[in-house]
């Protein structure tokens, strides 16, 4: 008989984590907005995500999974069950921990880097992230997403 695996361990982990590293993490300062602009473009087309701002969109793949949590995000609503990203989001909340802001920073070598900025109180985190689950999870939390405006324009695709 096979023994089943317990999946929650490493989520539980990382919960550890994150509310560990918010506990001794210095203050960042303010997010200064110079070079990102505000995403005011998301949709998801099957496994497809297009994020932008204005007339120019990241149009990349993902997981069905992640195209799924999105599209649920952008709906507002919580499955018949919930999954990660809500788990996370209402963590984040019991907590006292809000997600100011994410960012889309770069895209190197075919992929994309994302970063979460958590805070509470006066410290703030700054987590490395898909940007997958990072669009996931600001969505849960409204919480705004900037993307690099150099990045964009030049892996970014005329939308309009």
């Amino acid at each position: 008989m096979r023994k089943k695996k317990n999946h929650t361990l490493p989520f539980m982990t990382f919960i550890v984590l994150v509310l560990i590293s918010l506990a001794v993490l210095a203050v960042i300062n303010s997010f200064d907005t110079t070079g990102f602009v505000e995403a005011d473009i998301l949709e998801v087309s099957g496994n497809t995500i297009i994020i932008g701002s204005g007339c120019q969109a990241i149009v990349a793949d993902t997981t069905a999974e992640r195209a799924y949590s999105i599209e649920l995000g952008i709906e507002g609503i919580i499955d018949e069950r919930p999954n990660t990203h809500d788990i996370f989001a209402e963590t984040l909340k019991s907590f006292n921990i809000t997600l100011d802001y994410v960012t889309m920073d770069r895209f190197e070598d075919g992929v994309y880097y994302a970063n979460l900025f958590l805070r509470t109180k006066d410290k703030v985190l700054k987590l490395d992230s898909k940007p997958s689950d990072a669009i996931a999870l600001a969505l849960r939390t409204n919480s705004t997403i900037y993307i690099n405006e150099t990045m964009l324009n030049e892996v970014g695709e005329s939308v309009c």
